[in-house]
């Protein structure tokens, strides 16, 4: 079997079953747009954009304009592919930036598959809930509603044009229109659950209760947070607010935060605040006490959620983030945001939950993390089980791969 994964970035959502399709002998190709990507196990193919997106056209077709452009350069790296014989069996493409809009033009013979992530709406439900967070009414412009139900044109071509349709989580699938909503199979990325594992190895020295690197006293409560981005989308404001009464009730809690101070989603008013500077610059936080780790490897990244003796996961309504599931891997005590794609895969059995709009709940929630130590192993032995009964690679790869079987036999 041939298949071609097409992702701006790499290796994306699709590393994990790309790899391990490699493992089990198939030929496995990457379409990217990645500056850095270099994997001597797999072919690469390497396109990008021949120009920017123009400002001169029509605000409404912008993203259209960039999706074009991009699945253009798509186009002329993968016929250069083609005219050296390349003829994969099925096409999978990350939906929305538009490289794969093509790639049935391209490889007609090839099976293919959208991988979707989000359908635009007006109002989303995640600008919706920050305006709510801020105390305000949502308020848009006029041409709110145009701009956000043309960016999903590339999405539609991808859709129209698949033989199959993937999204990861119900929620993601419930912001899809109803005529659309019935193409869609949902089916999450899957979760290593031997890697993201509470059991201690050869590259973490001691136990749980052990030093972070030097960080932290062996005896510190460690209140962790993790995230790609220091952003409102992932409660980064909400985390920030809760954490003076955590330190204040607790003298020997610590908190630990890793992610890069960036912004990942959102418009311009979002992307033009510091929110890192903005939190230490209005509340009373202890430097001393509060530890900022950067983006960590896999390994560190690990040990960090070993480590944790209650870890906080907040998000608005949107697209869920891979490592709340990690963490519940893991076997985290969990403090989560009640909110609908939290509440997807997590209940009162497997995390407490806080009202993302009240910081004073989520410091209570991660108190009695700290504070009921039984009850915290409850949570991480249920938050583990879920993960085991729903979420494993060991599952869900043979699944993708039947998928990718019968679509390319067909």
């Amino acid at each position: 079997m041939r298949i071609l994964f097409i992702h701006d970035n790499f290796p994306a959502q699709f590393g994990g079953i790309g790899f391990w399709l490699r493992a089990k002998g198939w030929d496995v190709t990457f379409a990217t747009a990645a500056e850095v990507a270099e994997s001597p196990d797999l072919r690469l193919i390497r396109y990008k954009p021949h120009r920017a997106g123009s400002r001169e056209t029509h605000p409404y077709a912008q993203a259209m304009d960039r999706a074009a452009i991009n699945g253009q350069g798509f186009v002329r790296a993968a016929l250069a592919a083609r005219d050296q014989g390349y003829r994969p069996d099925v096409v999978v493409a990350h939906s929305g930036w538009g490289p794969g809009m093509f790639a049935r033009d391209v490889f007609p013979d090839a099976a293919y598959v959208a991988y979707v992530e989000w359908w635009y709406s007006y109002p989303g439900a995640d600008v919706t809930c920050l305006a709510r967070l801020e105390g305000r009414d949502f308020v848009g412009s006029v041409e709110a509603p145009m701009y956000e139900r043309a960016r999903n044109a590339p999405i539609a071509m991808d859709i129209a044009a698949a033989d199959a349709v993937l999204c990861p989580t119900e929620f993601q699938a419930a912001q899809f229109p109803p005529l659309l909503r019935p193409a869609l199979t949902v089916q999450h990325d899957g979760i290593d659950a031997d890697f993201y594992a509470p059991d201690l190895d050869a590259s973490d020295a001691g136990d749980r209760r052990s030093t972070l690197d030097g960080l932290v006293a062996e005896d510190a409560r460690v209140v962790t947070y993790a995230t790609r981005g220091m952003e409102p989308h992932r409660g980064f404001p909400q985390f920030m607010a809760a954490l003076p009464a955590i330190l204040a009730a607790d003298p020997k809690a610590v908190a630990v935060i890793a992610g890069e101070n960036r912004v990942a989603y959102g418009g311009s008013s979002l992307r033009g605040t510091d929110w890192k500077a903005k939190a230490l610059a209005e509340l009373p936080i202890d430097p001393a006490r509060v530890h900022f780790v950067g983006r960590l490897s896999r390994v560190h990244y690990r040990r960090l959620l070993r480590r944790s003796d209650a870890h906080v996961y907040l998000t608005v309504p949107f697209v869920l983030s891979w490592s709340m599931l990690e963490a519940m891997s893991v076997g985290c005590a969990l403090v989560l945001s009640d909110t609908a794609p939290v509440r997807e895969f997590a209940d009162r059995a497997s995390a407490r939950f806080a009202d993302l709009a009240d910081p004073a709940t989520i410091a209570t929630a991660v108190l009695d993390l700290l504070t009921n130590p039984a009850d915290a192993e409850a949570l991480r032995e249920q938050a583990r089980a879920t993960i085991l009964d729903r979420l494993t690679i060991r599952d869900l790869y043979p699944r993708k791969a039947a998928l990718f079987q019968s679509l390319a036999a067909r």
